[in-house]
């Protein structure tokens, strides 16, 4: 299970102009996007995969210790999941310069 970048539906990689796309308090919950992923929805989907490559990776490195295994696949699958954290951290990151900019925002 690895994620694709062409998986993301296009919609959500194109800009769109401040408030266009959102909700009007008439429609209520469902919007144009409804039928799309969340962003929430998409980021636990990315922990689960982070968490799988590293469950993944032990595993490899424990048939390695074992003998069953290849130093090959055990470094594959121990880069892949870092490479994974790494994709992880850095949404985590962004999120929360995001979030410590909205707080400077002046009210």
């Amino acid at each position: 299970m690895s994620m694709d970048i062409k998986a993301i539906p296009v919609h959500l990689l194109v800009p769109k102009p401040i408030g266009e796309g959102l909700p009007s308090p008439a429609a209520g919950a469902a919007g144009p996007d409804a039928g799309g992923p969340s962003f929430a929805d998409a980021l636990k989907g990315a922990i689960g995969e982070a968490n799988a490559k590293s469950i993944e990776a032990e595993r490899q490195v424990q048939a390695l210790v074992t003998g069953e295994g290849s130093i090959h696949q055990a470094m594959i699958a121990m880069q892949d999941a870092s490479v994974a954290m790494e994709m992880v951290m850095a949404v985590r990151n962004k999120a929360l310069e995001a979030y410590h900019e909205i707080m400077r925002m002046p009210v």
